[in-house]
């Protein structure tokens, strides 16, 4: 870039700058009165402002869903991935005694999980991987040893 343009676009933020601030100082009786002289609609102005946000705030949502997916992604690539299933038996043992050994975690499951009545072996063993995922549980490898 020449001096030149540098110069030219330093001055132009200078006076964005300026602009600013002059908004930014104004109260809103200035700010109201000026849209009359130019005669502007502040309802509609107001409803523009209300969409832009509106669009800026999902916007934003959605890029830190994205950030979230993202990150969730790179932590099941780094993950080691079972390739074995725990059996039933086992998995029910282990839901037990990790309901005794946590009694805090106990108490947030439902009744049905802290008697372990009632689930299913693909319930049990799918709390069982949880548990080892939150660190409640040590990992077991495909021999069922921790």
């Amino acid at each position: 870039m020449t001096d030149k343009k540098k110069a030219d676009r330093e001055a132009l933020m200078r006076l964005a700058d300026a602009m600013a601030e002059d908004i930014f100082n104004a109260s809103d009786k200035e700010l109201f009165a000026e849209a009359a002289e130019d005669n502007e609609d502040l309802e509609e102005i107001a409803a523009a402002m209300r969409n832009l946000f509106d669009k800026t705030e999902s916007e934003t949502g959605k890029a830190k869903m994205t950030a979230a997916r993202d990150a969730l992604d790179e932590l099941k690539r780094r993950r080691p991935v079972r390739v074995f299933h725990l059996d039933a038996v086992a998995a029910r043992r282990r839901l037990q005694q990790a309901l005794v050994d946590n009694p805090d975690t106990a108490r947030k499951l439902t009744l049905a999980a802290r008697k372990g009545e009632k689930l299913s072996d693909d319930d049990v063993i799918g709390m069982v991987e949880d548990l080892e995922e939150m660190g409640i549980l040590p990992p077991v490898d495909k021999d069922g040893k921790q």
